[in-house]
């Protein structure tokens, strides 16, 4: 198999693309035009006593790899050492996935790698190559300097939920209404309440003395599910 190399003519066409898209929420670091482009991004919030909209000032870093006919790789991590939530990575790493997903439809896979300071959560499509790269990411194969820690694929046979199993159409709404590709849903309920922060800048809140079923809700943010988070109002 040939190895491809990332391209820095295709790296500057979608940085230019990505700063169109994401505006004040992406900075780069130096040239855009090189084989591996890395920045910082800035989630929005809203302050409950202003009309305005804030960044979250740290940001988190962000690099990518793209090559039009072989693979595109994007990853979110962590200032080291400050160690940035779960939940955060996932929310600034849905918004690229939302802009790259509408071109490149879904990736390839989902990684994380072992003993990462920065604990970066990785997405891939890989253009070319498709079942040789997930089999070398499953075998280990796949990178000389650094070890598969969490592999997700996606596109793999369809989940069954209560015996059923959910069509492609419903996949896809989920998919579309949380911000990430249906396969990683399941992590961001396990996070739902950074997520829930970063996505969209608002705290998941519960009214003093509420309950659920009659039973009073201690913590409305562990019981909440990111299914019903994103409903239009």
């Amino acid at each position: 198999m040939t190895e491809i190399y990332s391209n820095a003519d295709d790296c500057l066409e979608l940085a230019r693309h990505l700063k169109k898209k994401m505006g004040n929420k992406i900075d780069f670091y130096g040239s855009i035009y090189q084989e591996v482009i890395s920045g910082k991004y800035f989630s929005h919030y809203r302050d409950p006593h202003s009309e305005l909209d804030y960044l979250f000032e740290e940001g988190l870093p962000f690099y990518y790899k793209f090559c039009k006919e072989g693979f595109l790789r994007i990853g979110i991590g962590s200032f080291y050492p400050h160690n940035n939530s779960m939940g955060e990575k996932l929310a600034a790493l849905s918004s690229f996935y939302e802009v790259l997903s509408e071109q490149y439809g879904d990736p390839t896979v989902f990684y994380t790698t072992k003993d990462d300071d920065e604990g970066t959560l990785s997405l891939q499509w890989s253009f070319a190559n498709k079942e040789e790269d997930i089999q070398s990411l499953r075998n280990g194969s796949y990178f000389d300097d650094a070890e598969i820690d969490e592999l997700i694929v996606f596109g793999e046979p369809r989940t069954q939920m209560n015996g059923y199993q959910l069509s492609d159409a419903t996949r896809n709404l989920l998919a579309k209404q949380i911000g990430v590709p249906f396969e990683l849903i399941n992590l961001v309920d396990e996070n739902i309440e950074d997520f829930v922060k970063y996505k969209t800048g608002k705290e998941i809140g519960i009214p003093e003395g509420a309950k659920i079923d009659g039973v009073p809700v201690r913590s409305y943010q562990k019981k909440i599910s990111s299914r019903t988070m994103f409903e239009k109002k």
